[in-house]
């Protein structure tokens, strides 16, 4: 019985195989149609039999290359129109089909299957001809969030620096637009929440000298955020976008925020009055007053927000703001005290004195904030609130009426 079922399984194998041979030779039958023909084909792509053999994959790649070809003359002739989805879909697969020939080739040389490898200078030659063109269709996809996509596409073209199949090209190996393309692949794939994608292209985009602070931003996030964060590669990933990109006001800010959050303001400010040296900008002068009023130096802080205020430009309103802060802040802490402390108590009433003339220099620094940014009442909005209380009840009442409260 079992020698029965073992040669009915060897029949039933052998119609198989049979049977995929016949597809492949149905498709090669019908390239005149090349879109009916990839058709055809699609299961022996699936099928051990006839997936192992090469040309089962050059056949699928040359199917897709007669596609785009057919897509892309359109583009040269007078009033033509492509199908760009269709052209970049065949785009995509014939690079996929033809690397995969080329390792079904190169499988069946080192097994001994076949003494030379054939197909690998021209597929390589072909493929090196249109790769420019999976910028475009990644371009494409970017464009119209199919993040997907676009990552197929950015990612070939990245790969390619690597792939076997273009290993005598040096064109490509050594291509100078690879960490550039990397980049936005690793955008594409940090939008998508791939981790493992991110990962790979930003730590190639990462080398670019102009762009690749992106990459650098996409592993901040992708170590950052998450079930399970990784705190030294983020911290790693910042500080790597502090020393190579130290214009890139994202590295500096979250470096400094962490400084702070770890109770290191003298070192974050020694770090921001090395990149001052180097650039010194509204946002980076900012960060180093916001820095020395954490570290409770408001005199310091107030001069460098003054720097700022007459330099004019950026960050002015933010500099009036914090200046408020460094009167409105001090003057809590008494508020709190006083809370304590009995109205008959004489204590109370010289702190409650020094409260309004804390206020009253707090006062006309978030009334010039709200002046020059009224849509940003979080440098303004709740501090003048209570000034005003404290101060004049008028006054709070037209600003409770304006805020809508």
């Amino acid at each position: 019985m079992k020698k029965v079922l073992f040669t009915a399984a060897l029949f039933f194998a052998a119609c198989t195989a049979s049977a995929q041979v016949n597809v492949v030779k149905e498709a090669k039958s019908a390239k005149s149609d090349p879109a009916k023909a990839a058709k055809i084909l699609e299961p022996a792509l699936t099928d051990p039999t006839t997936a192992s053999d090469p040309e089962t994959w050059k056949l699928a790649g040359d199917l897709q290359k007669d596609i785009y070809d057919a897509e892309n003359m359109k583009l040269y002739l007078p009033g033509g129109q492509a199908d760009t989805a269709t052209l970049y879909s065949s785009l995509g697969k014939m690079f996929e089909f033809y690397i995969q020939a080329d390792a079904a080739e190169q499988a069946k040389v080192k097994a001994g299957e076949l003494k030379k490898a054939k197909l690998r200078d021209k597929l390589a030659k072909t493929l090196a001809a249109i790769r420019p063109n999976l910028t475009n269709a990644g371009s494409d996809a970017y464009n119209a969030n199919n993040y997907e996509k676009a990552l197929k596409f950015f990612g070939l073209f990245v790969d390619a620096s690597t792939e076997p199949l273009f290993s005598g090209i040096d064109a490509i190996k050594n291509d100078t637009l690879t960490p550039l393309i990397a980049n936005y692949a690793a955008l594409a794939a940090n939008t998508m929440e791939n981790k493992a994608a991110t990962v790979k292209y930003a730590e190639i985009g990462k080398k670019h000298p102009g762009e690749g602070y992106r990459s650098l931003m996409c592993l901040a996030e992708i170590y950052g955020k998450g079930e399970n964060p990784d705190s030294t590669k983020w911290l790693a990933s910042i500080q790597e976008g502090v020393q190579k990109f130290p214009t890139q006001e994202y590295f500096i800010g979250n470096l400094m925020d962490y400084y702070i959050q770890k109770g290191k303001v003298d070192d974050a400010l020694a770090q921001i009055e090395g990149v001052l040296a180097q650039n010194s900008t509204p946002y980076f002068l900012y960060v180093k007053g916001v820095l020395q009023y954490e570290k409770k130096d408001y005199d310091a802080s107030i001069a460098t927000m003054n720097e700022i205020i007459a330099k004019g430009g950026e960050f002015v309103p933010e500099a009036y703001s914090k200046i408020g802060d460094c009167y409105f802040f001090p003057a809590q802490q008494i508020v709190e005290e006083n809370a304590q402390l009995s109205v008959d108590d004489p204590k109370y009433v010289a702190n409650d004195s020094k409260i309004k003339e804390l206020y009253e220099k707090a006062k006309p620094n978030y009334e010039k904030a709200k002046e020059l940014a009224a849509d940003k009442r979080q440098l303004w909005g709740q501090y003048l609130m209570n000034i005003y209380w404290k101060l004049n009840k008028a006054e709070y009442e037209a600003l409770e009426k304006e805020l809508g409260y």
